[in-house]
């Protein structure tokens, strides 16, 4: 009986190069975070970007809903403040999915900061938009030949009381 030829080789190392030996095995690989001082300056840079980029789309979505700013003799009474809502509480999706992001790169102070800045912006949005921006006119009292009327038509069928 004849053995068997060896397999080959992997083509990919087998150990390590700077550790030999079976009894020495690779470090376990720890994913460092950012410095504390480094997430908290961008946390804060961050926040600047949160505050100047809704802003921004909130003048994009005015302009998309048809208000006219620089023209003093414009009626802007007709135009509806919910798309440049909608395009802020967009804005504050995106500022949620970035907090994620951050996460994922264990920039922990960032996406603390970022979560409660895109939920503040979706929140205001959202409330702002399913709110009335301005009261609703006031209703005018309307006749009409319901109950009441013909109950009280019964009981003056000449309708001397309605000429007093």
């Amino acid at each position: 009986m004849t053995t068997p030829p060896a397999p080959d080789p992997p083509p990919w190392p087998t150990r390590h190069p700077r550790y030999t030996g079976v009894n020495h095995l690779l470090p376990p690989q720890r994913r460092r975070g950012l410095h504390p001082a480094a997430d908290i300056a961008l946390a804060i840079g961050l926040l600047v970007i949160d505050v100047i980029a809704p802003l921004i789309a909130f003048v994009f979505g005015l302009d998309a809903a048809g208000y006219q700013m620089f023209d003093p003799a414009a009626d802007n009474s007709s135009v509806s403040l919910t798309r440049p809502f909608t395009y802020v509480s967009v804005v504050g999706g995106i500022v949620l999915v970035s907090a994620l992001l951050l996460f994922m790169a264990r920039a922990f102070i960032s996406s603390g900061v970022q979560v409660l800045a895109g939920l503040v912006l979706v929140l205001v949005t959202a409330t702002r938009t399913h709110s009335p921006s301005r009261p609703p006119p006031p209703s005018t009292p309307v006749r009409c030949a319901g109950p009441a009327a013909t109950t009280a038509n019964a009981a003056d069928p000449d309708g001397a009381a309605r000429d007093r």
